[in-house]
């Protein structure tokens, strides 16, 4: 920012240029036309010195709104200041990360990459711009982001987690662990990073691997509903259906409207042959998602697997009443209406 003192000194510049200008009037062309030019120099200096202390007051004001949550209002302040101070890296910076906010993630990663070309690099806008690109669904492309962020930054454990996540829906099991493992040696009570883990090794069947993680997870947060439910899946997946029960239970004692929990504690009930049990999970089931409906068609499979037809039935009715189309040629198969 150009300071006041610089601003008064240019005006005064100004006018003795003015001054001058007119005791030289008489003596030639050449001389006037030095003055215009200088006068002309001066007066846009003075204006670009203005434009850029009306830059910084917009992109303070937009900061302001930013961190009021009023994102929409900020990004208009943010474009002022940049109409003021094209190229700004700065703006550019904050503008993204209120995009971001508001949910347009195009707009914010145009923002992350005309900063990132204009010459900001920082690990935390290839963070940001890969959180962007990750919520967008443009996977490969936040890996990228991402990486780029670990190369300035590498023992950032968020970064690490983020990059984790990416790499699982790719198939990159091997790394998404590396970077998990890697997160929590940085931040050991990471829980998440411990329950994510979990779930790969749950998705390529190590679920002894899996229980051990689920188990620091809780240890860490003893109130994560997620992992106790996800350890009783697991010990149920090893046949040890007492300790799935007790998961199961503690998940819903956590939050009792849980109904995955509530549903796989009763598919362990049925295991069980604890019919009665299983029932009134799923009864409860029914009455958290009355609208969900893989729900019914899970229950009904498990009503099925009891002999309950006629509670079947009423599943798979509720099922077609919401639109399945499978549903409702199971039933009309069956000659039911």
């Amino acid at each position: 920012m150009v300071s006041l003192i610089l601003l008064i000194f240019l005006k005064h510049l100004i006018d003795l240029l003015l001054v001058s200008s007119k005791y030289y009037i008489f003596v030639g062309m050449r001389k006037n036309l030095f003055l215009s030019l200088i006068v002309s120099l001066a007066t846009n200096i003075a204006s670009i010195a203005f434009a850029e202390d009306s830059a910084d007051l917009f992109f303070a004001q937009g900061n302001d709104l930013y961190t009021a949550g009023k994102y929409e209002d900020a990004i208009k302040s943010y474009k002022k200041a940049l109409n003021l101070s094209p190229g700004n890296t700065y703006i550019l910076y904050n503008m993204g990360n209120a995009f971001s906010n508001k949910g347009s993630y195009s707009d914010a990663i145009k923002c992350f990459n005309e900063a990132i070309d204009g010459g900001l690099v920082d690990a935390s806008i290839y963070f940001n711009l890969g959180n962007a690109y990750n919520s967008q669904g443009e996977t490969v492309e936040a890996v990228g982001a991402y990486k780029k962020s670990i190369k300035i930054n590498p023992n950032d454990a968020a970064t690490l987690h983020n990059l984790a996540m990416a790499y699982t829906p790719l198939g990159d099991l091997e790394n998404a662990i590396k970077c998990y493992e890697s997160a929590i040696k940085i931040n050991p009570d990471d829980a998440g990073s411990q329950y994510n883990l979990g779930n790969i090794y749950s998705q390529m069947d190590d679920e002894t691997a899996a229980i051990q993680c689920y188990t620091k997870t809780v240890k860490i947060n003893p109130y994560y509903e997620k992992a106790y439910c996800n350890m009783g899946v697991s010990y149920s997946n090893l046949g040890d259906e007492d300790h799935a029960i007790d998961c199961y239970k503690k998940a819903i004692e956590l939050n009792p409207r849980y109904a995955r929990a509530h549903y796989n504690l009763g598919i362990s009930f049925l295991h069980r042959n604890m019919k009665e049990g299983a029932e009134k999970c799923f009864e409860k089931v029914v009455e958290l998602t009355p609208y969900d409906i893989s729900a019914f068609i899970k229950i009904a499979n498990a009503y099925g697997e009891m002999s309950n037809e006629k509670r079947q039935i009423e599943c798979m009715k509720r099922a077609a009443e919401l639109g399945d189309e499978d549903c409702i040629k199971w039933l009309k198969d069956k000659g039911i209406k």
